[in-house]
């Protein structure tokens, strides 16, 4: 009989083998729920024949082996996101964010009464305060975390002296004297409602604010004084005494940083007084961003050794506020720039600004901050594309625009899905600086194209009037915004009446127009500070020119006199409704008053007079213009006094 292990024979079955099998492979035992570290790794889980025992990969690895099955696998994503959250609650724990809470009333304290009554009703309510979540939200790409507190500059500087439990101490400005607990007051309101829309002032300790750069200290109390104002007469002391104080400190160079902040925070909330020229913004900013050139600030870095010595008197700028102050420069270069029609100045190819949006800087911007940023260095690459075209022609290829649409899109999407109602306005008022071009046409354009561009433009428009009367009632965002907001508005009903009185509006709605008009009239004379100031004139026209629409003659689009304006680049649109809305004004003046020579402006306001509605027993519409202030409004020559010098 052959024996056991030879050649030709079967191996005994394992019930009779007399002792323990040899196994090369371990069996492999099924059970419904593999351990949390073989389905976090999404790795098949081989458990043990011993029981209680790891599993095999785990007893390799000497893991801990669990078997839960209410376990549920997490992803890398959300480990970082766990990671990151952790982060900030020991941030938080160390130093804590200054807390925003809801007032118990309306905000802007200082608000013109007369001004009062244009409010729509549902914006009286008591729910104005800027939703942190607005400007803190994650960006869905690489180079964004949340928004950075305001991180310790000069060891105490950073912290506020009321969270040091102390007051500021009390300033003078000329003869003024202002107490320690207003300044608290005012640099409380400045961070809590204007900082997140230029968060580029990194203390906010009025103390040492004050002996860095009293410009910038009083800058502060300025800006917040537009609608916290304890006196009624501080706000205007406050632009005649440091009016002088600016251009004094410009004429010093090399400037330093807090000075270039304050021409920053200037350029953002303007004077009151400024006009439609008369506006020293784009100065400041051109200002402030060849001061940085100067003093390496654009490099990122607050001590660069090619830019410290004693001849710059700069020796105390951190990188972090080296960095904000330069993305400041090249958004407010950019956006004082694109609503008064001129080519930017400001490089935003820059390498500081491609590390703030990749995310390989060291000091990470909010999202709010980065967009504005990443749109406007869009926006600026657009500007100058569209100028070199004007130079050579007297329009713009709608292809070209339609070429830019297409490539903004892209950048859109970067930011997609996450963003807030604050984020998507800053995105459709790039998109309409975009569109605008469209009612530039080259010689020869196709009027299907031109009616099809206009009217996607005047979708653009009716959704920005709409995001901004949206945020309004959630932030009370016009009532803190940067100006340049007010001129996108601007922009967006000078398209909104342009296409309403060409023929291009058949089938329109004329009662949804009207109330659209009214609602974005509204809203921007909700942005004025004060009685008179430039948010107030321009709504004034705007209304009433709108009230006497019905006794213009309607024109095509085309009709508009917007290509005369070409080199207001995108600005034309604006500056071309407004110079032919005052024709169209004047035309209409001398058919309701033929007699207006020998009778005086003084006739218009005594009452009815004939005109050419007198034979239907109607009203003239225009009796009670004081056509004399009406016109001025119209009219964008400078002041006496452009540089408000004293």
């Amino acid at each position: 009989m052959a024996q056991a292990g030879e050649p030709g024979t079967s191996p005994p079955a394992e019930s009779e083998s007399p002792g323990p099998t040899r196994i090369t492979e371990p069996a492999r035992i099924r059970r419904n729920t593999a351990c949390i570290r073989c389905r976090d790794a999404k790795v098949k889980c081989n458990a043990s024949l011993t029981p209680n025992q790891p599993c095999l990969r785990c007893s390799k690895l000497e893991l801990h082996c669990v078997v839960d099955k209410s376990h549920k696998r997490t992803s890398r994503r959300s480990k970082l996101e766990e990671l990151a959250a952790e982060v900030q609650h020991i941030k938080d724990a160390v130093a804590p964010r200054p807390s925003l809470p809801l007032p118990p009333e309306l905000p802007p304290v200082r608000q013109v009464q007369l001004l009062r009554p244009h409010l729509p009703p549902h914006t009286l309510g008591d729910s104005f305060l800027p939703a942190p979540s607005l400007f803190n939200r994650l960006r869905p790409y690489p180079s964004q975390s949340e928004t950075p507190a305001l991180t310790p500059a000069r060891g105490s500087d950073a912290v506020s002296s009321v969270q040091m439990g102390r007051g500021a101490e009390p300033r003078a400005l000329g003869s003024r004297v202002f107490s320690g607990e207003d300044i608290d007051y005012y640099f409380e309101k400045y961070f809590e409602h204007f900082h997140p829309y230029l968060p580029i002032v990194r203390s906010r300790d009025p103390d040492a604010c004050y002996k860095r750069g009293h410009v910038l200290f009083w800058t502060i109390i300025l800006t917040s004084c537009r609608r916290f104002a304890r006196d009624d007469t501080v706000f205007q002391f406050l632009i005649d005494s440091l009016l002088p104080e600016i251009w004094s400190s410009v004429s010093q160079s090399p400037l330093r940083l807090p000075i270039i902040n304050s021409l920053l925070i200037l350029a953002t909330w303007p004077f009151a007084t400024i006009r439609f020229l008369s506006d020293p913004s784009m100065i400041f900013a051109g200002i402030a961003m060849n001061s940085s050139f100067l003093t390496g600030l654009h490099t990122g870095f607050g001590a660069h050794s090619e830019f410290r010595g004693p001849q710059y008197g700069v020796c105390d700028e951190t990188d972090e506020e080296a960095t904000f102050t330069w993305a400041g420069c090249a958004i407010i270069s950019h956006r004082v720039s694109a609503y008064n029609g001129c080519p930017s100045a400001s490089p935003l190819s820059n390498l500081t600004i491609d590390k703030i949006l990749d995310g390989r800087s060291l000091s990470p911007v909010p999202r709010y901050f980065a967009i504005h940023l990443e749109t406007a260095r869009f926006a600026n690459k657009v500007s100058r594309t569209m100028c070199a075209s004007l130079e050579d022609t007297q329009g713009v290829s709608h292809h070209l625009v339609s070429h830019m649409e297409d490539e903004y899109t892209k950048v859109q999407r970067m930011f997609y899905p996450d963003n807030s109602d604050l984020d998507n306005f800053t995105l459709l008022s790039t998109l309409l600086e975009i569109q605008t071009y469209y009612f530039m046409p080259l010689p020869g354009y196709s009027e299907e194209i031109l009616k099809r561009n206009v009217i996607k433009c005047y979708t653009t428009a009716e959704a920005l009037i709409y995001q901004a009367m949206r945020l309004h009632r959630e932030i009370a965002f016009l009532h803190y915004a940067p100006h340049f907001v007010f001129r996108t508005l601007l922009s967006a009903v000078c398209v909104v009446m342009s296409v309403h009185l060409s023929a291009y509006t058949k089938g329109f709605q004329a009662d949804t127009i009207d109330s659209l008009i009214k609602e974005a009239i509204r809203g921007m004379r909700t942005c004025s500070v004060q009685e008179g100031d430039l948010h107030v004139r321009v709504t004034n026209m705007l209304e009433k020119y709108w009230d006497i629409r019905t006794h213009i003659p309607r024109t095509d689009v085309t009709d508009s006199g917007v290509s005369v304006f070409t080199h207001r680049l995108g600005a034309s649109l604006t500056f071309g409704c407004l110079r032919r809305w005052r024709r169209d004004m004047e035309q209409a003046r001398g058919a309701s008053t033929p007699n207006l020579a020998q009778h005086g402006t003084e006739s218009i306001q005594e009452g009815p007079r004939p005109g050419h509605n007198a034979d239907l027993g109607l009203t003239d519409p225009f009796q009670r213009f004081d056509w004399n202030a009406f016109m001025d409004d119209f009219d964008w020559s400078f002041t006496s006094n452009y540089l408000a010098v004293q």
